[in-house]
């Protein structure tokens, strides 16, 4: 299992870039202010899990999220922008970066090729 979870890590890895590195941008947000959401700030991503096996995330990978509705995910060499918007469990980004996170506003975690990438909220 520790084989299959370092090999899904490199793929992750390689997918990120790929996110990282789309087509254009997006621009501005879609007009809301979502100041109150738990979501805002800066998170690093720290883990990658597959069902119960977990691995830290050692690759550099934050997303920053703004309270008007755009943000950013970055990793060592890449910004990618994206717009964002709550859902019921947590929120959806569209732009360079597509992906549904949920969490609890101090921890989330988004679907990447059948595994999830963890982030932690940084203060």
């Amino acid at each position: 299992m520790k084989k299959k979870i370092a090999v899904l890590t490199l793929a992750m890895a390689a997918m990120l870039c790929l996110l990282l590195t789309g087509c254009g941008s997006s621009s501005g947000g879609d007009g809301g202010d979502y100041s109150d959401s738990p979501y805002i700030g800066t998170w690093k991503a720290v883990s990658v899990s597959i069902g119960d096996a977990e691995e830290p995330f050692t690759d550099k990978c934050a997303l920053i999220v703004n309270s008007d509705g755009t943000g950013s995910m970055t990793d060592a060499e890449n910004v990618s922008e994206f717009t964002w918007a709550p859902t019921d469990e947590g929120f959806k980004t569209k732009g360079d970066v597509k992906m549904t996170f949920k969490g609890d506003g101090e921890k989330i975690s988004g679907k990447v090729l059948g595994a999830n990438l963890n982030f932690e909220k940084q203060q």
